[in-house]
């Protein structure tokens, strides 16, 4: 198919996207031989299933249909080690009510005959039965499942035990009563049965005797943050203190520090936060307008009043409680202490009552006059750009966008296009059409006309409206594949370096004259080398040379790319990387399926919330210190962050370190201050601050963590760490912080314990319960997953994507939301209370909970995904799709869920959910349809996180490597 990436022709034996051969089927429900299974209800991947060959579904016309061209399409292999169909986990869970009926497919009914005539549904492990699964009358009848608690309510995996509470239900609890029909016809009583079980669940046999289950054997334990608990997975520790700032804010991983040094040395996990300083909160940031005293801040370390300073002398004195220095309070800012030792006017000053606070900065505060909001757009108009249909687009969203863009009458734009030459254009007030000059020196490129380049937009808005008119039409005959990006970059900084702002460059062709040319250097052989680090490094010096002197004059770079071929996205992301910038990459670029998604970003990229020529530190108390940055941006001194521009979409994650061996205080703290000039001009400080406990023990450590932070920190050191490691040393790293966490914990907790515990159960504390998955989920995601089935571009750009996300955008790229929406029962997508439209519950990622019966639409948080199965209704498919169902379908058709149908309630309510999915976030996801049985469906493969794929385990198995890890000597 034209337009689309070329694909990797190299498949191992056995893979996915292999076609025929024995044993091949089809479909993400097929049914494995002499594996029985329940109707509708999907089996288990296990080995054997592939990762999809080439990551995104943003590579698929439509997302239905045939399989693009170069694509290995087919179904995945079967035979020796391919995982056994799972029993559903517990009634119900095998898949919601079908359309227009109450039977429930994917659950078979008490005394329903089983798919095939076959034998009743068993434990996925091979032959060995969970203790609750027995014969009823000591043999020869079906098992009889224990009835497990509610979804959303599970405990632990079964075996696991969980301190400081009673033994959750599952495999080995104590005390818990037989499954129905337990030895109920034998010659033992139930008491005697029970005392068997009690003595034999005694017996330390190891984690891999016979007749002891493993940690993981039943799925329906497996904590995941789906369904109810998805909500409260993602939720924040309560805050230690009402004065500390929101965790949208600052989000520290573990809501406590140890004393010592040696405690730290035993935590394993890092210490550190996510920091998002313009986050979008729930009530707004109070402004502070300042008084005779100014800024009050310590003499010291310079950090700014806030709740938790301590008043001395009368109000005469104030103890800074980062570094402990004593400061005298200004004359103008005095007032008198009440009896608990606080000022009596604190409801009257926000910086001593809330967490979060702004200053207008004073002149002090400011270099130079504070900057207008800049733009300079640098589009590439060569063949590729003109036919693709990009430059239409691209042009349209820009001029729909002029009437929001920030800064009002204040406001600059400029444009500059190139193909094999470069192309300015005088955009002066009162010109009736904008004059193009061309330069076609492309060693040292010049400026041809020094103003009237960069204008006033309030002045010259009927000219740059013209410009953009007019782009299409003018290359519209162009037949230039050339490409002259980085003289246009060098040209572009010299027209906006005098004042500074943003360059959005969109590039469709691949550079190819001057300086940052692109060499094809992506080569197969380096995978599993030690130069496979450097195809995610940038490849020439020019580009961290060139992102350097734009941070230095305060010029940030976003980067919109849509070549369809390799064009070393991670050379371009040198550009936004360190300029605080972001990078949009739209791979096969097809106007019909990817038009409305461009127009979206670039509107939203423009009209966002902007902070300009900002500059950001962040303290921490006196005997701890901030070891390590990461994210976009530029170290301007050892702890001053350069950030040409600054966003909600931007979050940036920071490592806490001891400087000294022991803290001496009861609390700690961190404050962030962000220095920065809004779009109207006003120069503020954005300061947030947040109190954690130092304690003593361990435990206490464990107790205090946010696994979703800590999640989201170990998933930007692993990209981090990518840069200049291998693949499978940095999956491997970031596995071993865990299990030596667990293997800590289980240390600790079996010497409280006298070494009384079951070899058999993994033991966690509660706060670390969807750690685990969300620690699969990195190992599976799209920047670290396996090797040359995912596209080198793809992976360097979902890499920058995680490194400036946030924590909620982290989660749900590590642990993608499916909801099932085949069911038109409840309310979902329809608006609730709030006016917000309701969502439907979610269901886990794993083939078990999706019924061939159904239809699911898939949130990885860059794309959605709408999953038809084979059996689905034809009513849902007339509801939804409006096509004629009295014939099959064509497997090349491509249907299309938006937009939304007229007259069709369902169309409208999954329409509905998509746009409260979108809603509030910095992208916007293209909405693709699959059909189980179709080769697209092995792009949907990845994102079911907990199921097997090509070189990584299932959530079951992962469980299993845990638990050996964590009983082992190393």
């Amino acid at each position: 198919m034209a337009g689309l990436p070329p694909q990797r022709d190299q498949q191992p034996p056995g893979y996915a996207g292999q076609t025929g051969g024995p044993g091949a089927q089809t479909g993400l429900a097929a049914q494995q031989p002499g594996r029985p299974s329940a109707p509708g209800v999907r089996p288990h991947f296990g080995g054997g299933f592939a990762q999809a060959p080439s990551g995104p579904l943003g590579r698929l016309p439509g997302g239905s249909g045939g399989l693009p061209e170069g694509l290995p399409g087919g179904p995945p292999p079967q035979g020796p080690g391919a995982g056994a169909p799972l029993r559903p986990p517990y009634p119900g869970a095998g898949g919601p009510a079908s359309y227009g009926g109450a039977q429930q497919p994917g659950v078979r009914p008490p005394g329903a005959p089983v798919a095939n005539g076959g034998p009743a549904m068993r434990s996925s492990y091979s032959g060995e039965q969970p203790r609750g699964l027995a014969p009823a009358g000591g043999g020869g009848g079906p098992p009889q499942p224990r009835a497990p608690p509610t979804f959303g309510q599970a405990p632990p995996p079964p075996g696991m035990f969980q301190p400081g509470g009673a033994q959750a239900p599952g495999f080995g609890a104590p005390g818990q009563a037989p499954a129905p029909g337990f030895l109920g016809a034998g010659g033992y009583s139930d008491a005697a049965a029970q005392a068997v079980l009690d003595h034999f669940e005694g017996l330390q046999l190891g984690p891999a005797a016979p007749g002891q289950p493993d940690p993981s054997s039943d799925p329906a334990y497996l904590p995941r943050p789906a369904g109810p608990e998805a909500e409260a997975a993602a939720r924040p520790t309560p805050p230690y203190h009402k004065g500390n700032c929101d965790p949208r804010f600052i989000r520290l991983t573990t809501n406590a520090v140890p004393a010592q040094q040696s405690l730290r040395a035993r935590f394993q996990l890092p210490l550190g936060a996510i920091v998002h300083p313009l986050a979008d909160p729930q009530e707004d940031v109070p402004v502070i307008q300042l008084g005779p005293a100014g800024i009050v801040r310590c003499k010291r370390c310079r950090t700014y009043i806030n709740p938790f300073m301590a008043w001395q002398d009368g109000g005469r004195r104030f103890l800074c409680n980062v570094c402990g220095c004593a400061n005298d309070t200004p004359l103008e800012f005095q007032c008198a202490l009440g009896p608990d030792g606080q000022r009596l006017d604190v409801q009257e000053h926000s910086e001593m009552a809330c967490g979060s606070v702004e200053y207008i900065a004073p002149q002090e505060y400011m270099v130079r006059p504070p900057m207008p909001p800049a733009f300079f757009f640098v589009i590439d108009v060569s063949q590729a750009a003109v036919a693709s249909g990009v430059l239409a687009h691209v042009c349209r969203a820009i001029r729909a966008s002029l009437d929001r863009l920030p800064g009002g009458e204040r406001t600059r734009v400029g444009f500059l296009t190139f193909d094999t030459a470069l192309h300015f254009y005088n955009l002066k007030a009162g010109l009736s059409q904008p004059q193009m000059m061309v330069v076609a020196e492309l060693s040292e490129p010049f400026v041809p006309l020094p103003d009237d380049l960069l204008v006033n937009l309030a002045e010259s808005r009927g000219v740059v409206e013209a410009l953009l008119d007019s782009l299409p039409s003018t290359f519209a005959v162009n037949t230039s594949v050339e490409s002259a990006m980085g003289p246009a970059l060098q040209a572009a900084f010299m027209v906006v370096s005098p004042i500074g702002g943003k360059l959005l460059l969109f590039q469709s062709a691949v550079p190819s004259l001057g300086v940052g040319r692109v060499k094809q250097r992506d080569n197969g052989a380096l995978w599993g080398t030690d130069a496979e680090p450097k195809l995610r490094q940038p490849d020439d010096s020019f580009w961290k040379k060139y992102a350097a002197e734009c941070s230095r004059v305060q010029i940030a770079i976003d980067v919109f790319i849509f070549c369809p071929s390799f064009i070393d996205v991670a050379s371009f992301g040198a550009l936004s990387r360190y300029t605080c910038g972001q990078l949009y990459y739209y791979p096969g670029f097809h106007p019909d399926r990817d038009g409305a998604r461009v127009e979206a970003e670039v509107r939203h990229n423009l009209t966002r919330t902007t902070g300009w020529e900002a500059v950001m530190r962040i303290r921490c108390s006196k005997g701890l210190r901030i070891s390590a940055f990461h994210g976009h941006f530029f170290i301007r001194s050892t702890d001053l962050l350069a950030l040409p521009q600054v966003d909600p979409d931007k979050a940036f994650a920071v490592q806490v370190a001891h400087e000294e061996g022991v803290l001496t205080t009861s609390a700690a703290y961190m404050q962030c201050a962000l220095l920065y000039t809004s779009s109207s001009g006003e120069r503020r400080i954005r300061v947030h601050t947040v109190a954690f406990p130092v304690v003593q023990d361990v435990n206490e450590l464990f107790r205090a963590t946010d696994a979703a932070a800590t999640a989201a920190l170990l998933a930007k050191l692993a990209v981090e760490k990518s840069y200049s490691s291998k693949l499978d040393e940095t999956r491997a790293a970031i596995q071993h912080k865990l299990s030596m966490a667990l293997k800590e914990f289980r240390v600790m907790h079996a010497a409280a314990s006298r070494g009384n515990l079951p070899h058999h159960q993994l033991i966690y504390p509660p706060s670390l319960r969807y750690l685990p998955v969300w620690t699969l989920g990195i190992m599976k995601s799209t920047a670290l997953r396996g090797g040359k089935e995912v596209v080198t571009d793809e992976r360097a750009a979902v890499g920058l994507e995680v490194m400036a996300a946030s924590v909620p955008q982290l989660l749900r790229l590590l642990y993608p939301a499916l909801y099932p929406v085949h069911d038109p029962a409840g309310d979902w997508g329809r608006p609730g209370p709030d006016g917000r439209v309701r969502l439907p519950p979610t269901v886990p990622l794993t083939g078990a909970y999706m019924s061939d019966a159904g239809a699911y639409l898939l949130d990885s948080g860059r794309i959605f995904v709408l999953w038809l199965g084979k059996r689905v209704p034809k009513d849902f498919i007339s509801q939804v799709f409006a096509v004629d169902v009295s014939r099959p379908i064509p497997d090349n058709q491509v249907l299309k869920v938006e937009p939304a149908l007229p007259g069709l309630e369902l169309s409208a309510r999954i329409n509905a959910v998509l746009g409260r999915l979108r809603d509030q976030r910095g992208n916007y996801p293209t909405c693709f349809v699959v059909r189980q049985g179709t080769p697209p469906e092995q792009h949907v493969l990845p994102y079911l996180v907990e199921d097997r794929g090509l070189g990584t385990p299932s959530y079951q198995d992962f469980a299993v490597m845990l638990h050996r890890a964590v009983l082992s000597k190393a």
